[in-house]
């Protein structure tokens, strides 16, 4: 079975609980995916060519998926025939002996990251560490999150839970590790600069660098980087080695097909028109250049995704890590993307993280981590149907028999009684009694049972005096039998 980021070990009530109790980090997500959201609609107001580009960026992503096998074969060929080396890796501990057989052979001792959700998915830091090797995350948000010894909040947005004042902390504590001058505020400008001066020794002084990939285009061999602060050009360029770990689904055809997906991650998620740092990247330095690894590595990473194609998710796969259905998501503006406990978090985090590591490794997320708005559906730029597959995978649990046997026994006696009017009606009067001890000013609150868990984190209205049957009978006597 492949696997991921073993989940957090707090349960999911836990989480939930101390998520919903952080003001400050429920502001601060609320604030970050409000802000891109309003980007996103903004750029497709102002780009008219955005919807027809879209469309076809979705084709180009179905048809690379329906091709697979054959284009993985060309892009090998192509990254090899450019002097890179290539290598399948099934899982996390494939990638990891192979990246540190790397390391040991060329004496390294210091590794720089851009950042990566696939090395992130298959703890790929906490493998090289335990090995030895000093892992320093170069990405400002993965930065952060890294001296936090936290997982990221949110897929563009990593640090969106953390306020500049919880940043600064952070640095001054790193600034103390080190004996470097803390910040002395926590302007941004003055934490940016705190992060640049600590990160450019770290590229300068690194054995190894290591990035993920937006896009491997299989036509040329080359692999497409999208960033916005420059550190995925310093971690490509300066170290003697670059090992970029990708999944396999990343796969395009042409550079025609590039060329449309190209916008679909910045438009959909941050609302730019192009990222800032678009790189293409085909095999080691060549002679008479003066930048680039001396070697080049690509690892194609599986890890359960192979598994999907011909199934019914295999729609999952198109997904380009926009984070476009997290900001739209009101389960994640609420609990933000810590209390997932995966490293995939949000809508696509619901589906990808049972997909990828079993249902079992997350089964919390399914039933209880959405609200079944489908404003996912509507925000995902390469139309993943996220809803439908959250309701297949509930019912798998179902089927399965994954719930807990009170749970379980209290849905199918509560859908035997409903499924009578006389059960209906009597349920109703019991409930009517009932709530009497858990009245507090005209409200219901810490009901018992699996009520608890709605009243807990909503003001529930009680149940009526008198029922519609009720009313209604009164009004036409005997119109009801």
């Amino acid at each position: 079975m492949p696997g991921v980021l073993p989940p957090a070990t707090a349960p999911w009530p836990e989480r939930r609980r101390r998520a919903l109790a952080d003001p400050t980090m429920r502001a601060a997500v609320a604030k970050t995916t409000r802000n891109l959201a309003q980007g996103k609609a903004s750029a497709y107001a102002s780009y008219p060519p955005g919807e027809a580009m879209r469309v076809r960026a979705v084709t180009a992503r179905r048809s690379a998926l329906a091709h697979i096998d054959a284009l993985l074969e060309e892009l090998t060929g192509n990254v090899e025939a450019h002097g890179g080396y290539v290598v399948r890796a099934a899982g996390p501990a494939d990638v990891g002996r192979y990246v540190l057989d790397i390391a040991r052979r060329r004496g390294a001792e210091r590794v720089v990251k851009s950042k990566s959700m696939a090395t992130e998915e298959i703890a790929l830091n906490e493998q090289l560490e335990a090995a030895g090797l000093r892992v320093r995350e170069t990405d400002l948000g993965e930065y952060i999150i890294q001296l936090a010894r936290e997982r990221p909040s949110h897929i563009l947005a990593p640090a969106a839970h953390k306020t500049r004042g919880q940043i600064e902390a952070l640095f001054e504590r790193e600034a103390a590790r080190t004996g470097v001058t803390p910040p002395t505020c926590d302007a941004t400008p003055e934490l940016t600069a705190f992060a640049r001066r600590q990160l450019r020794e770290e590229f300068l002084a690194a054995d190894v660098g290591i990035t993920g990939g937006n896009f491997l285009v299989a036509e040329t061999g080359t692999l497409v980087l999208i960033t916005n602060e420059g550190n995925g050009r310093m971690t490509t360029s300066l170290p003697p080695v670059h090992i970029a770990v990708v999944g396999i689904d990343k796969v395009v055809a042409t550079w025609a097909d590039l060329a449309v997906l190209l916008q679909q991650a910045p438009l959909s998620g941050t609302g730019q028109l192009i990222s800032t740092y678009t790189s293409f990247i085909t095999g080691p330095r060549r002679p008479g250049e003066l930048d680039g690894p001396e070697e080049f590595h690509l690892v194609l990473l599986d890890n359960g995704r192979h598994e999907l194609l011909g199934t019914e998710y295999e729609d999952v796969l198109t997904c380009i890590r926009c984070g476009a259905c997290l900001n739209v998501c009101p389960v994640f503006r609420t609990i933000g993307g810590q209390a997932y406990g995966s490293i995939y978090s949000g809508p696509i985090g619901v589906v990808l993280t049972p997909l990828l590591g079993g249902l079992d490794h997350a089964p919390e997320l399914p039933k209880s981590a959405c609200a079944m708005c489908h404003a996912c559906r509507d925000a995902c730029p390469m139309e993943i149907e996220l809803p439908r597959y959250i309701l297949k995978l509930r019912r798998t649990e179902i089927e399965k028999s994954m719930e807990p046997l009170t749970v379980r026994l209290t849905f199918e006696l509560w859908g035997r009684l409903w499924a009578s009017p006389a059960g209906y009606r009597w349920t109703a009067r019991l409930a009517r009694l009932g709530q009497r001890a858990f009245m507090r000013k005209g409200r219901l609150t810490k009901a018992p049972g699996l009520v608890g868990g709605w009243t807990a984190t909503r003001d529930s209205p009680p149940v009526a005096k008198e029922t519609f049957h009720e009313w209604w009978r009164r009004r036409k006597p005997g119109s009801l039998t």
